[in-house]
């Protein structure tokens, strides 16, 4: 009789250990069914003329849609227009281009050139009394160096590439695949009908990209498809932190 009760003991165990190695098979696949392709909304401000009218057209196009995004603003342009900051909503993130927009592997000199990511993040922080994580380097251009100078700039994300973008994790950086598309070369339609990628999608805005444009090609988009995102919601860190003002 005890052998029979232990017999049975021992096959409903072994059930529950199957399905507990399963089930979590099980519901990966149900997450993947259900899940979207993720996009990030990728916007650059390098100039100051007319930015401020172009960053606010832009945060209303977005409020619109009701999309999550991230903007890039070159230092001297935060620093001239603190708007261009200020006039996006808690779902866009913000990051710093250095501060001139200068192209960072021209400048031969170390401290130089962390003197001006340095500069340009700072520019950002005050304009917009934000704590700012999170980088592009103008045209995309960086050397072996970028990761000491972000990490000395207290940087921890960085989407400066075609092919990836890099997140400080457990004392060093990270490669995490992505592909990038710019928004002069394709077309809404081009999206709509791209088959799912197994890695996060980023599509580029330059400021020379009229806001009318910008406007419909993101009416444009089958919203259903694609998971708007920030850059935190994409790496998982906070990557603007908003401050409480003093009245």
């Amino acid at each position: 009789m005890r052998l029979k009760h232990a017999a049975a003991l021992a096959t409903a165990v072994i059930i529950v250990i199957g399905f507990v190695m399963i089930s979590p098979i099980f519901f990966y696949g149900q997450n993947q069914a259900d899940a979207r392709q993720k996009v990030m909304l990728c916007f650059s401000v390098m100039e100051p003329n007319g930015s401020a009218e172009w960053c606010r057209s832009l945060s209303l196009i977005l409020n619109k849609y009701d999309l999550a995004a991230t903007v890039f603003i070159a230092g001297k342009v935060a620093e001239q227009y603190p708007q261009t900051v200020t006039c996006f909503n808690e779902r866009i993130d913000i990051g710093s281009q250095t501060f001139s927009g200068v192209n960072l592997t021209s400048i031969l000199d170390y401290s130089l050139r962390l003197q001006e990511i340095q500069k340009g993040k700072s520019a950002v922080e005050n304009a917009g009394h934000i704590c700012s994580k999170v980088f592009r380097a103008p045209y995309g251009d960086t050397d072996e160096d970028i990761y000491s100078l972000l990490y000395r700039s207290n940087i921890t994300a960085d989407f400066s590439y075609e092919n990836q973008y890099n997140v400080y994790h457990i004392d060093k950086f990270i490669k995490i695949e992505s592909q990038t598309y710019e928004s002069t070369y394709y077309s809404p339609e081009f999206f709509n009908s791209l088959s799912e990628e197994a890695v996060p999608i980023i599509i580029t805005f330059e400021e020379t990209c009229s806001t009318s444009s910008i406007d419909y090609f993101l009416s444009t988009l089958e919203k259903t498809k694609f998971d708007f995102v920030n850059a935190s919601e994409l790496t998982g860190y906070e990557l603007t932190i908003r401050q409480e003002q003093n009245v």
